[in-house]
């Protein structure tokens, strides 16, 4: 029992670590990263990823952007 508090602080210092090098997009296969792109083509993290891995979404024959514009809307709440 006198160990459990440095067990558990070895444990949490490896989950947090193992968390810290895992990408955000590392388990989606490489059509749903193309896809995304599809939806937001300016978006930096699927950019990013399209880059890492190398799988030229942009040359893609089936490849066609969507024209996402952003438009914010202002609500007034009274």
């Amino acid at each position: 029992m006198k160990y459990l508090p440095s067990f558990l602080v070895i444990l949490l210092s490896l989950a947090i670590s193992n968390s810290a090098f895992a990408g955000l997009y590392d388990d989606w296969p490489d059509e749903a990263i193309c896809l995304w792109l599809e939806q937001r083509p300016d978006h930096e993290g699927y950019l990013e990823e399209n880059k890492k891995r190398e799988l030229n979404c942009f040359k893609r024959e089936d490849f066609s952007p969507r024209d996402f514009v952003h438009i914010p809307i202002n609500i007034i709440m009274y």
